[in-house]
């Protein structure tokens, strides 16, 4: 008896061909905006990707050759709205605001922000990706490539940026078990050592 063959086997991708993109700054484009909310306020969730060099479309292909049914958007930059609250934080939060705003005005000419939050979308701005690294389901630790900031285009062109540091994860300490443990001999013992 021999096993059957599946139907889509000559299409179906094999685990271990996933490609991650190299840590480095890139253009990219904003392809999709949305408005949320959560208990901490509102924020503004773009969809993105690489828009030149190498890597263009890289996440919308990387989307294309998910197989699952859940598949998911890998290119997303979350931007805080200010509350204009007058705290220490808000005041924080206008200037990261304000500072990608003018980064996108400053790479799309003509563009001129009016708080429609919508007319993002098609606009180009500088992505600077670090390593994010993840706990798995197993326990073990994933990386992956992270949007981590927003800066503008001529930055990138010119290779004037500082890409922010990688998201490690804190090493947990080793439990030391039984036989991690080195054997312990009272002083004075004759018997030879274990090994």
């Amino acid at each position: 008896m021999a096993i059957k063959k599946f139907k889509d086997y000559a299409t179906t991708q094999s685990y271990g061909e996933y490609k991650q993109l190299p840590k480095g700054g890139y253009v990219i484009k904003v392809l999709g905006v949305d408005l949320n909310e959560n208990s901490v306020g509102q924020y503004v969730t773009l969809h993105c990707d690489i828009e030149e060099g190498e890597y263009k479309n890289f996440f919308a292909d990387d989307y294309r050759n998910q197989q699952s049914e859940d598949k998911k958007w890998h290119c997303n930059y979350f931007i805080n709205v200010p509350k204009d609250d007058g705290s220490e934080r808000d005041n924080w939060t206008k200037r990261r605001f304000k500072t990608i705003i003018e980064a996108f005005e400053d790479s799309n000419i003509g563009y001129h922000f009016d708080w429609d939050e919508q007319k993002l979308k098609g606009l180009l701005i500088g992505g600077l990706f670090n390593i994010r690294e993840y706990e798995k389901r197993d326990g073990s630790i994933g990386s992956a490539t992270n949007l981590a900031q927003l800066c503008k285009v001529s930055n990138i062109l010119n290779d004037t940026y500082k890409l922010p540091n990688d998201k490690l994860l804190q090493k947990k300490p080793a439990v030391a078990t039984d036989k991690d443990r080195f054997l312990s001999i009272p002083e004075g013992e004759d018997s030879e050592l274990p090994f």
